[in-house]
């Protein structure tokens, strides 16, 4: 019982720890949408400014890293998992999540158009 608990808190930490790495992607793009509309609505030469830009572009770069660098760690979780007896326990958080595409069941839909 003890290492289900421990994987459960590793894992609520993991999902955590996503949900943070997203949201800081996400207010990275306003950010780096923000910025050349700043300029233009400030009237400023193409240029000021650029430096700026390239630096919050390599640091999304760098959390896009970091967000794959996490999707790797459920891989490396889940064998941990069934090295210590727990390939049968589904953690919490785990699986489809609400907004996940359902799974393709090999059968066509009619779609209606408007």
């Amino acid at each position: 019982m003890k290492r289900r608990i421990v994987a459960e808190q590793l894992a609520s930490r993991l999902f955590t720890t996503e949900e943070a790495v997203d949201s800081t992607l996400a207010l990275m793009g306003d950010l780096i949408a923000a910025m050349p509309r700043a300029r233009l609505e400030a009237g400023l030469g193409a240029g000021v400014g650029q430096q700026a830009v390239d630096r919050v572009l390599e640091a999304a770069s760098g959390m896009a890293h970091a967000r794959r660098s996490l999707i790797a760690v459920h891989e490396a979780l889940a064998q941990a998992k069934d090295q210590v007896g727990l390939r049968r326990v589904t953690l919490v958080g785990g699986g489809d999540k609400p907004g996940d595409p359902p799974a393709p069941t090999g059968r066509l839909h009619e779609l209606r158009s408007a």
